[in-house]
């Protein structure tokens, strides 16, 4: 083994033969190659036996020890600093290395017979020196490693047997059994002479110590002194004594092997004597640590014992005759033999299956029957053999190079080899097998029989241990049933549109009587076998004659296994054991339905013995089997007659082609509905016969894929594993990325670290549900909802799990399963391939292809280009973009009737060299063009990572973050600026100079003496208000309530506001829920009564209000015309245009910040891990995915957590972004308390002070104030000191949290909140003009128009609007500033929707979507899509409105954008709830809606789910499907709590207040005891409904017309007419809540006849919307609008109680 210590150049030194020799002994390199095998030579010498206890136990301390980033490399360091040491030491004293056995050591000192004592008294010599030297040696873990030595003398034969091509050797005689029984009665520490070797040594010069009852003798030190003994001429005499032995002699040269000069022959005959992989690594020139690995293998110990007359001829020829035998038997399946070697009187063989390059899937499966025709073989036809014995296991060992760089050999070392070698000598005579053996060969059980278990030397607990019987057909008759067992207590998650489409489909068959297959295809572990477990049940369940078998490989191979067990267990006879009881049970079933002569035709088939008949006997093989095909249909048709015959066959690519042969006539004849699953052709590697691709390839099939579980449901499934309500945050994450919603892989994660003892069980103790916790975001739900699920079962104690202190999950090795699934794949292709994979697992699941070509040593970019080619075409590795086309086009549909992607057929056609060819050129051009790829399989990722040395991760890693920092920015059409604007320049020090950094703290800010008089200023501009108060923003109570002024910290460093390719913040929830309304003038607050009707003139002043706000000014007609110029100059050319182009964020997010993250977290740099992990939290904010920015907030709150709070290397100003961002994802998820802790905790930390108390905003509010109009007067210079780009980070940072902080204060109902909204609000428009940034000046005009617009202040709103569009008319036609124009464009469309001026918001709405779309700005696009889709559909112009939700559902599934599909999909049902006309069916929206349920980026998206599952709930109550109401209205209920006052959460909640309406209109009618409770709820709802529509009063007449209903519901008339008015009148555009008021008016007061609910009768068949459909065509559906029906009861005498006042605001 290379030892880190020998300089480079001394490696260069030794030759490839010297690297070949440094395998094998001496014995062999200076051997007589001229023999053939096998061949025999003795002679004499001195063996030296060294076991090292504690390796075993080592092995497992690093494969388990969760605080070690790589336990392979540490493990090769330590064993082979340790054996080298050793090796060396026998090496100096003339010894030869024969072999390593694992843990142990072999060596021989070759020499005559008359010097044989000198030599004994040299292997001595060098034992005690060993002994004093390295007798015992503690390791980094804590465990000692100890030596045991045994010696011996005597007669020594060497036999080599093998082939041409491999060949092994072996050393027998009585000294070597002497050798292994010394080493067996020494202790650690001690050295035990064989009874031989004291016969012939210097007894005389030895102090030894008896053993009782033994022969042998324990050494204890050497009498020798100085004066009586001349050690240099002992050693001369040595010298000569051992000159067949071939050491050296000079000082500078340890092993003359190693400085052989080349010799052809020589190296060819040593070759034979090392194996494929080894010679690989060593004609590659690689380090042989490469070969050092932790890795799951199968070992397969062979033990075989001779007669006592066997000599060694007789031993010879039967180790030659077992070598040839398993060597043959091996290959297919790339078994190797390991060792040679006598053992306990017999001979032993170590096999290994899975070593690199051999791994194959079904390894233990191929081991066990190896195993047993071994057995069989060596019992029966080797001489002189008595007994035969095999030892089977399977799991994790250390495979590795283990010795010196002079002498080493490949070998393996661990408890499951340890174990393999005790059940072999354990239980003789037969072939037996470990647990795990028994469990991943996935052999049916009876090929197993359970043995006693026994104590096993060094074995503490061995588990079961099975004997293998052997692969019969015989023992395998009928025996094919489903593994998996369904339970009640862990039912099947995440299946449910599976098991769907097969009760649908069974439903059909029962009617069309047709045949029907339903393939369910799904990679390993995708849990297809429980599913058809469930399917099976399910048909059962259903009253149907259901057959369900599971198949395994040996299947394949046995001529008509599947019919005939199909055949047994459907007539009954599987469970029979003999002849007779299967005879009379066929007898009863097939009697009057098949002749009796044909009886006869079932004896071969069943094993059973009906008499042979005439005819029969007559007929030749083929009419029998024809006949026999015959008789089994009849049988079958004749049984679906009465019932429904369902087949599930699990792993039906298994089937033998005789049966498809017969499925495939049987189909034809009889219908039978047949329910099978595969395995994807990439994972199989095998075609099917041409009958079953024939078969499946026919169009009426149904094929389903199956899918990963989402996050939601891999962290259900881990709870309903472990038993408990609730797992920690971070195993929630480990298992979510590393399982990869792989539930095999889930359950193997978990037991692994159940292995681990990492996992810790609490009882769950007076659970409360947290609001606003951090932790509880995305999980308190799934906490909530298993708890009450656990409540129903009894009163046990509930546990939570979670994980040991100090654990590093992300050290977790992948279990030995796991990893052997990935390396079967891995070792399955090139070379050359194997390191394109592994160097692209350095980077990341997703990587460049630039960056690939950079890492990967001295290639070429064509080679790479050909290899990729190559990968992507065994489903490796897939483009980027062509992923995420496939996601998008496929996510929805997971099952069709079409076979288009049953890649067996396409692969079975692809006979042609041409087309070959061709296609792989073609491969080879899409990779050209291909920038980013990904892995298919992450685990192969992972997989792959872990194959390289910790010091090879090392240097890759630095190499991948050198060469990716350049990218780590945002895409060119979004700026190429820091994702954190400013980040790098805020913190360029400390990623430079990290060791050299000071902290320095920057001084507070004091208020100057111009500060003082601009406050001064302000206060007598500002003057007494008309109630001769101070000012308008604060009275003089409110002043005299804070007595102190605040104090709180000032501005420090950090964090950036940037430009995002989505909704700003404030256009994604920009609204609150206030008391007063949006359009009150600041000194007329419009006054509201619960006890009576809306103020006269407060309602009329608003009326004039709103008509006011409907003109549109110069401004905007001003700016309507410039995007008008805009849009002709973008569409006449892009090449006119700079930075057009589509966003690209998302890919460098995944495939450059990510990875830089994970790279520089491996080089131990945390300062720059923290900051891109930042970065990563901050892109996915802009990107809208909440989840994911979650996931690294917490990852970089981890790390700053770990580091020594005296090891202050993260700055100030990067903890103010982490809050920050904390902040804005809690906004986003609705937690607006928290947002409002977490953003003044960041500004905090930036040294800028915002007030906690009144009196401070009071007195901060002029202080920004006066800057504020210094800024617009230009009174001042800003202009930025030293280190501008610094201060600008601080300030866009400081832009940021206050942005968010006045949006969380709007949303805030205290009286307080809007005096802090606005003081927020206006420290950002200082921020952003201190910056002198035009982007982020507009920015801040348009939120603080937005703000004033929530608190009523309408000059300044307009005033602000109107400055924020004059100063966009300085912007230029560029990337960056154009984005800019159509942001604003944007938010006016959106201000205009949410007042009301529908026709204002339509024309800006579709500018800002032409320049959305010529800059394809497709995330931006989204949003203006939805509101400009809304307006439309406001306006009731539904054809327009029908062709832009076609437009929003092609550029979200385009862009796979969930959000913008959530959208898509609420308007879908909007148009089916309110305009009768259908764009998609119901069943789709409601499919889309469970099926992302769960999804992490809705989740944070309240307001939308609260819209779609209140939808649901209307389509349910309207048709009275109560039962299916409860669902979605009790999730809407939920959402509906937490909801903000933005848009689409204030048309959200309207919509649930409809069904909550709806719901009490029923029950009046008929649970008049919920009246009361519904009552009161409604009117407190209506009430908030009525003040959030205060910010989007274009909703006031949807809440007026649920008014009028409830009052006319409650008897009210009089008001039910007067809140009707009040919604016509506040209707102004909004013409479709119009039509519908005037059905309702007609209906309620004025129609003479009863009208006829037109929705009720249509739904859900209503008109489908096609392209080209014109407004005047949906016209006619005008009238079809949902009726608001009266209860059919005498209210009068019903509710005398109920006072109708109390629901009036």
């Amino acid at each position: 083994m290379t030892n880190p210590s020998i300089p480079q150049a001394a490696r260069n030194t030794i030759s490839i033969l010297g690297k070949v020799a440094a395998h094998v002994p001496d014995l062999i390199v200076y051997g007589d190659f001229s023999q053939n095998v096998p061949s025999i030579e003795t002679f004499d010498g001195v063996l030296l036996f060294i076991d090292i206890s504690g390796f075993t136990a080592l092995t497992e301390k690093y494969s388990t020890n969760t605080n070690l980033a790589n336990g392979a490399d540490q493990l090769t360091q330590t064993l082979n600093r340790y054996v080298g040491e050793i090796v060396e030491e026998v090496m100096v004293f003339g010894g030869d290395i024969l072999n390593f056995a694992g843990d142990a050591m072999l060596a021989l000192w070759k020499a005559n017979r008359q010097h044989i004592n000198d030599i004994i008294f040299l292997v001595l010599k060098c034992s005690l020196r060993i002994q004093q030297e390295y007798g015992v040696r503690d390791t980094e873990v804590g465990l000692e490693l100890r030596v045991k030595i045994g010696i011996s003398a005597g007669h020594v034969t060497k036999v080599v047997v093998g082939n041409n091509r491999q060949q092994y050797f072996l050393v027998i005689g009585r000294a070597v059994d002497e050798v292994r029984l010394a080493q067996n009665l020494a202790k650690a520490g001690e050295i035990i002479l064989s009874p031989n070797g004291w016969e012939l040594c210097h007894r005389n010069l030895i102090e030894i110590q008896k053993i009782p009852n033994e022969r042998a003798v324990k050494v204890k030190y050497l009498k020798i002194s100085p004066q009586e003994f001349d050690e240099e001429k002992f050693f001369n005499r040595c010298v000569e004594h051992l000159a067949d032995n071939h050491i050296c002699d000079g000082s500078e040269i340890l092993r003359r092997a190693s400085v052989l000069a080349p010799n052809v022959e020589l190296e060819k005959s040593l070759r034979k004597f090392i194996t494929r992989n080894i010679l690989k690594k060593i004609d590659d020139d690689q380090p042989l640590e490469y070969l050092s690995e932790l890795r799951p293998v199968t070992m397969v110990f062979v033990n075989l014992q001779f007669d006592e007359t066997a000599d060694t001829f007789h031993l010879s020829k039967a180790v030659q005759d077992a070598n040839l035998y398993l060597t043959e038997i091996f290959r297919p399946f790339r078994g190797k033999i390991n060792k040679v070697f006598m053992f306990d009187k017999g001979c032993t063989f170590l096999c290994l299956f899975g070593l690199p390059g051999d791994k194959q899937a079904n390894e233990s499966a191929h081991a066990l029957d190896c195993a047993h025709k071994i057995h069989n073989f060596c019992s029966a036809s080797l001489m002189k053999v008595k007994l035969v014995s095999v030892g089977v296991t399977s799991g994790p060992v250390f495979c590795g190079v283990v010795g010196h760089r002079l002498r080493h050999e490949y070998t393996v070392i661990g408890r499951k080899v340890n174990l393999a070698a005790r059940i072999m000598v354990y239980y003789p005579g037969v072939v037996t097998c470990d647990a795990v053996t028994y469990s991943e060969s996935k052999l049916p059980h009876y090929f197993f029989q359970e043995v006693p278990s026994t104590q096993m030397k060094g074995i503490l607990d061995p588990g079961t241990i099975y004997k293998f019987l052997g692969i019969t057909e015989k023992m395998a008759m009928f025996k094919a049933y489903l593994t998996k067992e369904r339970s009640e207590l862990y039912p099947l998650l995440g299946r449910k549109k599976e098991t769907d489409i097969f009760e649908d489909l069974v439903e059909n068959f029962k009617h069309s009587r047709q045949s029907h297959i339903l393939m369910y295809e799904g990679h390993l572990g995708y849990g297809k076998s429980q599913l058809l477990c469930e399917i099976a049940y399910l048909g059962q369940t259903a009253g149907h004659k259901v057959v369900a078998i599971e198949l395994t490989k040996i299947n394949l191979s046995q001529n008509f296994f599947t019919i005939r067990t199909l055949m047994a267990m459907f007539l009954g006879i599987d469970v029979c054991k003999s002849y007779d009881a299967r005879q009379h049970v066929l007898l009863n079933r097939i009697r009057g339905v098949i002749h009796d002569s044909d009886f006869c035709l079932l004896n071969s088939l069943f094993y059973v013995k009906f008499p042979a008949s005439e005819v029969i006997s007559n007929m030749d093989a083929q009419m029998r089997n024809a006949q026999l095909e015959k008789i089994l249909v009849k049988i079958l048709k004749k049984a679906s007659e009465k019932e429904i015959i369902i087949f599930v066959i699990d792993d039906a690519h298994f089937i033998d082609s005789t049966s498809w042969d017969f499925l495939h006539m049987l189909l034809d004849c009889v219908p039978i509905f047949l329910v099978i699953s595969l395995s994807p052709f990439e994972q199989r590697r095998q075609l099917l016969c041409s009958t079953a691709a024939q078969l499946l390839a026919n169009t009426t099939n149904t094929y389903c894929r199956l899918k990963e579980l989402t996050p939601a449901v891999v962290v259900q499934k881990a709870c309903q594993d472990l038993g408990v309500v609730s797992i920690a945050r971070e195993l929630e994450t480990f298992l979510i990325q590393r399982s990869h919603g792989n539930p095999f892989f889930c359950e193997e994660l978990l037991h692994n670290l159940h292995l681990s003892k990492v996992l810790q069980y609490h009882i769950l103790e007076d659970y409360e549900e947290t609001e606003d916790g951090w932790d509880n975001l995305f999980t308190s739900a799934l906490l909530k909802s298993q708890g009450s699920r656990s409540d129903e079962d009894g009163e046990s104690d509930q546990y939570i799990c979670t994980i040991k202190q100090n654990v590093k999950l992300h050290n977790i090795m992948l279990p030995p399963t796991l990893k052997g699934i990935a390396l079967a794949e891995l070792d399955n292709i090139s070379p050359s391939e194997q390191m394109v994979v592994k160097c692209a697992a350095i980077i990341g699941v997703t990587f460049s292809t630039e960056l690939l070509l950079h890492i990967l040593p001295e290639w070429t970019k064509v080679k790479m280009n050909q290899t990729l080619a190559t990968l992507v075409e065994l489903n490796i590795f897939e483009c980027f973009s062509e992923r995420k086309t496939q996601e998008t086009t496929t996510k929805w549909d997971i099952f069709s009737r079409d076979l288009y992607n049953f890649s067996f057929i396409a692969s079975a056609s692809k006979t042609d060299l041409s087309e070959i060819i061709a296609s792989q050129i073609r491969r080879e051009e899409a990779v050209m063009h291909c920038k980013h790829m990904n892995f298919c399989t992450p685990l192969l990722k992972e997989t792959a990572y872990e194959l390289w040395l910790n010091s090879q991760k090392r240097a890759l890693h630095l190499k991948c973050a050198s060469y990716l920092e350049s990218d780590a920015h945002q895409c060119k059409y979004c700026g190429e600026r820091n994702f954190i604007a400013f980040h790098r320049s805020a913190v360029d020090e400390l990623l430079g100079k990290i060791d050299e950094r000071e902290v320095i703290d920057e001084p507070e800010d004091t208020l100057s003496e111009v500060a003082s008089q601009l406050v001064c200023t302000t206060l007598s501009i500002i003057g007494p208000d008309d109630n001769g108060t101070l000012s308008a923003a604060f009275t003089s109570e409110e002043l005299s309530e804070s007595k102190v002024p605040d104090t709180i910290p000032k501005s420090s460093e950090e964090q950036s506001f940037n430009i995002i390719s989505k909704r700003p913040l404030w256009m994604q929830s920009s609204s609150a829920s206030m008391v007063t309304s949006l359009f009150k003038k600041t000194d007329f607050p419009m006054q509201t009564s619960r006890k009576g009707t809306v103020a006269t003139l407060d309602y009329t002043r608003t009326q004039l209000n709103v008509q006011e706000m409907f003109r549109t000014e110069d401004a905007e007609r001003a700016f309507l015309v410039r995007l008008d110029e805009i849009i002709r100059v973008l569409d006449s050319g892009k090449d006119n245009v700079n930075n057009l182009g589509s966003c690209y964020c998302e890919e460098i997010v995944e495939s450059v910040i990510v990875p830089l993250s994970q790279h520089c977290m491996a080089l131990d740099n945390y300062v720059r891990s923290f900051y891109y992990l930042l970065e990563c939290a901050a892109a996915y904010v802009n990107l809208s995915n909440n989840y994911m920015a979650f996931t690294y907030l917490n990852t970089a709150e981890s790390l700053l957590k770990s580091l020594h709070p005296k090891q202050k290397i993260i700055s100030q100003f990067e903890i103010s972004v982490l809050y920050s961002l904390k902040g804005e994802v809690s906004y986003n998820m609705g937690q607006i308390h928290l947002a409002k802790k977490m953003e003044r905790k960041a500004l905090a930390l930036l040294n800028r002070s915002f007030p906690l108390t009144t009196i401070g905003a009071f007195f901060m509010s002029m202080v920004e104030t006066s800057k504020h109009l210094a800024h617009l007067k230009k009174q001042t210079s800003w202009q930025l000191a030293n280190g501008r780009d610094k201060k600008l980070a601080h300030l866009f940072q400081q832009g940021r949290c206050l942005s968010v902080l006045w949006q969380a204060f709007s949303l805030d109902p205290a009286a307080n909140s809007k005096k802090f909204s606005r003081l927020a609000a206006l420290m950002t428009v200082n921020c952003a003009e201190e910056s002198q940034d035009e982007a982020q000046i507009i920015s801040s005009y348009m939120e603080f128009s937005l703000c004033c617009q929530l608190i009523g202040w309408h000059q300044e709103w307009m005033k602000y609007e109107e400055m924020a569009i004059k100063r966009s008319s300085h912007l230029r036609i560029v990337g960056g500033e154009l984005f800019i124009l159509a942001k604003v464009a944007a938010s006016l469309a959106y201000m205009k929707l949410c007042l009301g001026n529908l026709a204002l918001a339509c024309q800006l709405g579709f500018r800002a979507h032409e320049i959305c779309e010529l800059t394809q700005k497709s995330k931006l696009n989204c949003s203006v899509l939805f509101d400009l889709f809304s307006a439309l559909f406001l306006r009731a112009r539904l054809a327009e409105s029908a062709e832009v939700l076609s437009w929003l559902e092609k550029l979200s599934f385009q862009d796979d954008n969930i959000i913008g599909k959530a959208c898509f999909i609420s308007g879908c049902m909007d148009l089916m709830l309110y305009a009768s006309v259908s764009y998609k069916p119901f069943a789709y929206c409601l499919d889309f809606i469970i099926s992302n349920s769960a999804n992490c980026i809705l989740l944070s998206q309240n307001a939308i789910m609260l819209s779609l599952y209140s939808s649901i709930a209307i389509w349910y109550a309207r048709l009275n499907l109560w039962e299916d109401f409860k669902e979605p209205f009790e999730q809407a209920r939920r959402m509906a709590r937490r909801t903000s006052t933005s848009l689409s959460a204030n048309y959200g909640f309207c919509k649930f207040v409809e069904c909550q309406t709806l719901l009490f209109q029923t029950c009046i009618g008929w649970r008049t005891d919920r009246v009361r409770e519904l009552r009161n709820k409604i009117a407190k709802n209506l009430e908030q409904a009525l003040e959030q529509c205060s910010t989007s009063p274009v909703y006031y007449p949807r809440v007026f017309h649920l008014k009028a209903y409830v009052q006319l519901m409650l008897g009210n008339d009089e008001q039910s007419g007067m809140f009707l008015d009040m919604a016509t009148q506040s209707c102004y555009e909004n013409y479709l809540e119009r039509s519908w008021l005037i059905i309702s008016q007609m209906w309620w007061f004025t129609g003479k006849t009863a009208m006829e609910d037109e929705w009720v009768k249509t739904a859900p068949d209503f008109p489908v919307w096609k392209e080209g459909m014109s407004n005047e065509e949906l016209k006619v559906y005008e009238g079809c609008r949902y009726l608001l029906k009266m209860p059919e009861l005498d209210i009068d005498q019903s509710f005398k109680d109920i006072n109708s006042q109390d629901l009036l605001v």
